[in-house]
């Protein structure tokens, strides 16, 4: 999935970190950008829609504010960027979709596209094989790295107090917890996965066998179901397990 973006920024280094950012998630692909509003709007009210444009705010001759009015339909998401807290409102007034107050991170750059694309797509169905359902995590420790989660490779999410991990067919991340709530409360909704405990999602397509209480997922991965979510996963059990023909 390609999300196409424009960026338009008249402080060229606030531009090339945008830049640096968008390069860092593999979906994102920038295809335009621009350090003068005006020029901005003669170029992309003739162009093709877009799924995302960065916009700063403060701008000579036309203000961030003024030109999302002018060009808010030739963008599914418009995402302001600037160093004023003050426009918040006349950002609303104009339909913005997220604000990101400079100086942001890649962090805070990647919670903004998973909240607009949580799972890669705008509705979530039923998990297929050839549907590309991703999220973005930033890693731990790891300043600026981040991985992409394929929701067909994800086996189990478990929280902790402060972290979650992230277990996946061929590796196991560690991410904050206060950065995924959405995507953790996305999941335990999600058709294709299954909640066993207060603090563990399995996916359902990665369970291999389930002995008693213990559930046995691809990677030898192995839970316990909780006593609270017993009566749901027999349930899920109960409509899965193949009847005998009379």
């Amino acid at each position: 999935m390609s999300i196409s973006c424009i960026a338009i920024d008249d402080d060229p280094y606030a531009l090339e970190s945008l830049i640096a950012y968008v390069d860092k998630l593999p979906d994102l692909k920038l295809v335009q950008t621009f350090t003068e509003p005006l020029k901005a709007l003669a170029e992309i009210s003739v162009s093709n829609p877009v799924d995302i444009i960065f916009m700063d705010v403060e701008m000579p001759a036309l203000s961030g504010i003024e030109l999302a009015g002018l060009l808010r339909q030739k963008t599914r998401h418009l995402v302001f960027t600037t160093a004023h807290a003050r426009y918040a409102i006349d950002a609303f007034k104009v339909e913005a979709d997220a604000y990101l107050l400079k100086p942001y991170s890649i962090l805070h750059f990647t919670k903004t596209i998973n909240n607009l694309y949580p799972t890669g797509k705008e509705t979530p169905n039923m998990l297929a094989p050839e549907d590309g359902y991703f999220f973005y995590i930033p890693m731990l420790g790891e300043k600026g790295n981040l991985v992409r989660v394929d929701l067909n490779e994800l086996i189990a999410v478990e929280e902790t107090r402060a972290d979650v991990v992230f277990t996946t067919v061929n590796d196991t991340f560690l991410s904050s917890r206060e950065d995924f709530i959405k995507t953790l409360k996305m999941l335990k909704k999600h058709s294709a996965f299954i909640q066993i405990s207060d603090t563990v999602v399995i996916a359902k397509q990665h369970i291999k066998s389930v002995l008693s209480n213990k559930v046995l997922l691809s990677g030898e991965t192995a839970f316990t179901i909780s006593e609270t979510h017993v009566s749901l996963f027999a349930d899920f059990v109960q409509h899965n397990f193949p009847h005998k023909k009379p």
